[in-house]
């Protein structure tokens, strides 16, 4: 006939069930919509009888070797078929709560000891059980959740432990008494298991948030450029709408100069045309297709080459709107031929020259800017690596901006020529 703490403990079995349950469901993603819901409450009480059946039938013992069986297993297959969660993210997610149920066991092993009495380490198990599990529910399992989803590498990093867990516990301490045996081998695998998972752990970790920085430096200076390149176009733009003027006042100039010719002042009437021709020239932007941004662009930068006496060709065929974002497309456009400017004017004479091409294709705004190179240009994944200080962000900018568009893009180094093509979905 069972004692009170059998009984207790055949409850406290029941009640940890509900725990581990909720805990690994939460920790997978919760429920949904209402329809999970159901399925949960459905199922919840099913296997809870199944468990309840097996202990009055085959005893605590058989029910705690069979829980994987009754339990783990049928809410593994809920989660994936039932709830549509990744099988691995499941997996981990039971095996969290597992480990979350030995929580309170503590409290039960930690008051039996101090007391003496198995009953009070029941009662007080069955006391904590809720106070815990409301305290998981609402810090620990979010954080679990967003920790393990972030990526397949947090996934393994974060849910290594609770496998391992779990798969030691049930080997020896439910399928064997191997931990309580005093096993000497068991001792020392402990903790060189423990340590190998810390040092695994540390590396891993440190890797992650090594490339968590790098994203965020990236991101910032993404971010800057593309400041810089809204101040540039708005430079572009007041230079643009100079230019409309002086065509505007382009009657009186003609006015002054028809004035001087009257009074037959030639040479006045010449210097006046150099000047107003300069200044005309200083603010036109040149002309290379429909589209006003790529104008001002390839214009300021054909000036640019000029100064630095490098050879600019652009092949332009483009409409005057694009579906790609104005910010954009100049900070790519810009990097690009700022780079190939810094290339190309420290080349001998003969070899200062850049080519630029800029049209759509197949439904794709094709852009390729080439110009010579010296040496080897070492490659890392897809990007060119600069040894100067401050260099090789602009090749980095330019990629991130083409899968910002949900376009791609590549460098290539060959026959001493640097070519860089990017293609974007218009």
């Amino acid at each position: 006939m069972m004692n009170l703490v059998d009984i207790l403990n055949g409850v406290n079995y029941g009640l940890v069930f509900f725990f581990g349950a909720a805990l690994s469901v939460s920790v997978a993603g919760g429920c949904r919509d209402k329809r999970e819901w159901i399925l949960l409450f459905t199922l919840c009480p099913l296997f809870l009888a199944l468990q309840t059946v097996s202990w009055l039938t085959l005893g605590l013992a058989a029910t705690k070797q069979l829980y994987p069986l009754f339990i783990h297993l049928p809410l593994l297959v809920v989660l994936v078929f039932g709830m549509k969660r990744p099988a691995a993210m499941s997996l981990v997610s039971i095996c969290t709560g597992y480990l979350c149920c030995q929580l309170p066991r503590c409290g039960d092993i930690a008051v039996t000891a101090a007391t003496g009495s198995p009953l009070a380490g029941q009662i007080v198990y069955t006391i904590i059980l809720a106070p815990i599990f409301l305290f998981l529910l609402r810090y620990f399992a979010p954080a679990a959740r967003g920790a393990m989803t972030e990526s397949p590498r947090s996934l393994f990093l974060f849910g290594g432990l609770p496998v391992i867990y779990y798969v030691f516990d049930y080997t020896t301490a439910v399928y064997s008494d191997l931990l309580y045996s005093g096993s000497k081998v068991l001792a020392q695998m402990i903790p060189t298991v423990v340590g190998l998972f810390y040092m695994v752990y540390t590396t891993a970790y440190r890797q992650q948030l090594q490339q968590r920085s790098q994203t965020q430096m990236q991101s910032s200076l993404l971010s800057t450029q593309i400041k810089q390149a809204e101040k540039e176009l708005a430079s572009l733009r007041r230079s643009e709408s100079q230019s409309v003027l002086y065509r505007h006042d382009m009657r009186h100039h003609l006015t002054v100069l028809s004035a001087f010719l009257a009074e037959g002042r030639v040479q006045q009437a010449q210097e006046y045309i150099s000047e107003v021709q300069s200044g005309i020239e200083a603010i036109t932007p040149k002309r290379f297709c429909d589209n006003e941004l790529v104008n001002l662009l390839c214009s300021a930068f054909s000036d640019r080459a000029e100064r630095l006496d490098v050879r600019l060709t652009v092949k332009a065929d483009l409409p005057p709107v694009l579906s790609i974002p104005d910010i954009e497309l100049c900070a790519l456009l810009s990097n690009g031929l700022e780079n190939a400017l810094a290339a190309a004017g420290a080349l001998d004479e003969n070899r200062r020259w850049i080519s630029c091409f800029c049209g759509i294709r197949a439904s794709k705004l094709l852009i390729e800017i080439k110009n010579p190179c010296v040496g080897k240009i070492v490659m890392r994944d897809g990007l060119p690596v600069s040894e100067r200080e401050g260099h090789g962000y602009g090749c980095r900018s330019i990629q991130t901006i083409a899968h910002t568009c949900h376009g791609l893009c590549e460098f290539t180094a060959e026959d001493g020529i640097f070519t860089l093509r990017a293609a974007m979905p218009v």
